[in-house]
């Protein structure tokens, strides 16, 4: 392969890493050129873990640097490159080009390469489990119950996607490395992008700040089942897949679906506009992430996960982005029966205002003077007046909840697991373990508006058992 030469100005700020200037120089050459020869300079130990699930992307040269590499240059243009000695072990390398105002910095490790996930988790607790690697920067914030519910969803996913055993193995082997940082200040030094979380392609890492993060993880488990991955594939299926599954950082599937299920039966969105990709970019998340994961679930139940995988790899492309700009309705179910996949789901949410309630058909679980709890064989019936913390049998005494530290900044947290909160407009659940929304009933999106039920200062609501993890008993008060 012709190298490109361009001219060099060398500017070396004292590092205590023995790196010769013909070694700098040739890094930053290949840098700047994306020149091929750039692997040889990446620390072999994570070169290694850039590779171990044989991920690969069409048409891209230099996998370890996706969204870090430098834009096509004039090969005539002058940059500058200097180092700055970070740890005895670590230098930081800063290449810049003036001219088109480029700036891009890379970490070194003994004179090789890292990604900033690794340079910036150097000194974090690791701890692993059958199929994950985490990296956690602040132990307090992280705990057992999430690991488990971690495992729990890749399971479900090696089921629904079928998997095969060797795949499963290979996951199994080589594990998914998971950086959990403690803050949005973090999150962004390690990853390098204003985000809550996200997966990175070039190491397949996932960094986030969430416990639970499932979205990204589907973006990897996809990745992963397809193996040799064009770089781009249209936001409808990449994110639909994303959200019907994973849902987003911080609210379960069920939450989003449901959100979708008010947007489109109220005529503010419908699935065949977002079949452009560039509305669908032009649309705000919050409308086209529901949307397209309410269809991509449905999709999944008509057509089956392995024809959901042809159609994604067809409207997948490694740089003509006209080829996936329109999806073909044609190659989709018909309308009839996407009408009636949405009036299946209505009145499906686990989380419903109590109207004329009768106490008779059900046992009382709990009674105080600040909230009553009561259940039958498949839902609970709660009446609080405003608020409710609930605790479990399994404690984690070290563990501090995000979540309650928000809502709730001048209490000390006492490892209690499910908040859930009513006023007049809303009911949310929370679990504390996982900081996630898991349930939420909002009184202008339900069909038809129904403001929360009232009665003797109580609000009155009904939640599926089976959105908790166990049946309460009167010690969990």
């Amino acid at each position: 392969m012709k190298t490109i030469f361009l001219c060099l100005i060398l500017s070396v700020i004292i590092s205590a890493q023995s790196i010769s200037d013909e070694r700098l120089r040739a890094i930053a050459n290949f840098l700047v050129s994306n020149s091929p020869e750039i692997t040889k300079y990446i620390l072999s130990q994570e070169f290694e873990t850039t590779n171990r699930f044989g991920i690969t992307y069409k048409d891209v040269k230099n996998k370890f640097f996706i969204a870090n590499e430098f834009p096509k240059i004039d090969t005539n243009l002058k940059f500058d490159f200097k180092t700055e000695l970070v740890e005895d072990d670590y230098c930081l390398l800063t290449i810049s080009i003036p001219s088109e105002n480029i700036l891009k910095e890379y970490y070194l490790k003994d004179s090789s390469i890292v990604s900033k996930p690794f340079f910036y988790s150097r000194n974090w607790r690791t701890k692993e489990s059958d199929h994950f690697k985490f990296y956690i920067s602040d132990e307090t914030l992280f705990n057992n119950y999430s690991i488990n519910q971690l495992e729990s969803f890749v399971s479900r996913m090696f089921s629904l996607m079928k998997f095969s055993d060797e795949q499963i193995n290979q996951i199994k082997q080589k594990k998914i490395c998971y950086f959990l940082c403690k803050d949005q200040n973090e999150i962004q030094r390690v990853s390098g992008f204003v985000t809550r979380g996200m997966y990175i392609l070039a190491q397949d890492y996932i960094v986030t700040t969430y416990n639970t993060h499932y979205h990204e993880i589907e973006h990897f488990l996809i990745n992963f089942k397809l193996k040799e991955v064009p770089l781009y594939t249209h936001p409808f299926l990449q994110e639909g897949l994303a959200v019907a599954f994973g849902g987003r950082g911080g609210l379960a599937a069920n939450t989003v679906l449901e959100t979708g299920v008010f947007i489109v039966k109220s005529d503010f969105a419908d699935y065949p506009e977002l079949l452009s990709r560039k509305y669908f970019l032009n649309t705000d998340a919050s409308i086209s992430y529901p949307v397209s994961g309410l269809y991509t679930d449905f999709l999944i139940k008509q057509i089956g996960i392995e024809k959901f995988v042809d159609l994604y790899k067809q409207y997948s492309t490694s740089n003509d982005l006209n080829k996936i700009e329109t999806i073909d309705k044609n190659n989709l179910p018909a309308q009839e029966k996407w009408n009636l996949y949405l009036d299946s789901l209505l009145n499906k949410n686990p989380v419903k205002t109590a109207e004329n309630s009768d106490i008779k058909n059900f046992e009382p679980v709990i009674k105080k003077e600040e909230f009553e709890i009561y259940k039958n064989d498949e839902e609970y019936l709660f009446r609080i007046k405003d608020t409710l913390l609930i605790r479990s049998s399994n404690k984690f005494s070290d563990y501090k909840s995000k979540l309650f530290a928000e809502h709730f900044p001048e209490r000390a947290y006492q490892s209690e697991k499910y908040l859930i909160i009513a006023n007049p407009n809303e009911i949310s659940v929370y679990n504390l373990y996982a900081n996630n929304l898991i349930g939420k009933y909002i009184a202008s999106f339900s069909i038809p508006p129904k403001p929360v039920n009232k009665q003797n200062n109580f609000y009155e609501f009904f939640i599926k058992k089976d959105l908790f993890d166990e049946d309460f008993i009167v010690k969990d008060f």
